[in-house]
């Protein structure tokens, strides 16, 4: 009853943090596990949604530190012919494919405190006083960490968009 009102929540952060269905479920569940012989301590709180998030927070990079992942990026197939005509077209769903293909490139190539920060500020908004509270890194130290994982993601970003550009280049003139 302490943990399923914030589930939602835990799980969809575990989802940002992990980027995959079935290790932000694992990650999710974990936490719950974690909570449940401290449920007395859990009902003394005033707010326990940030005592989980800070408990997942640390299960996800203690499991980064453990563990060399690699992210296989899904794609949906998408049937052209089942499309009604004021959907996006092929092109345009090519386009976005890429250019998720290319965010994911690129936020992998991030360090797992950046994606993190990111995940929980930009994505899922929460305020740099509840990241305080999950993760212990003081407001000033947030901010300063949060611009320089969006500009290390906006370089990515140009640096993956710059090498199709090179790719395209080469191709035409073979």
């Amino acid at each position: 009853m302490l943990v399923q009102p914030h589930y939602e929540v835990l799980y969809r952060t575990a989802y940002r943090l992990t980027r995959s269905k079935h290790d932000a479920e694992d990650l999710a569940q974990e936490v719950c596990v974690r909570a449940f012989p401290r449920l007395e301590e859990l009902e003394g709180l005033e707010q326990p949604r940030g005592w989980l998030l800070r408990v997942m927070y640390r299960l996800f990079i203690d499991s980064t530190r453990r563990y060399e992942r690699t992210h296989v990026a899904s794609m949906e197939i998408v049937d052209v012919l089942a499309m009604a005509s004021d959907e996006p077209g092929p092109m345009e769903l090519a386009e976005r494919a890429l250019d998720a293909r290319h965010l994911d490139r690129a936020w992998l190539r991030l360090d797992r405190e950046q994606r993190a920060l990111l995940a929980l500020h930009d994505v899922e908004g929460h305020s740099l006083a509840e990241i305080n509270e999950m993760t212990g890194i003081k407001e000033g130290t947030l901010k300063s960490r949060l611009h320089r994982a969006r500009v290390r993601l906006g370089k990515l970003l140009r640096h993956e968009q710059d090498s199709k550009v090179a790719e395209l280049r080469a191709g035409a003139r073979r």
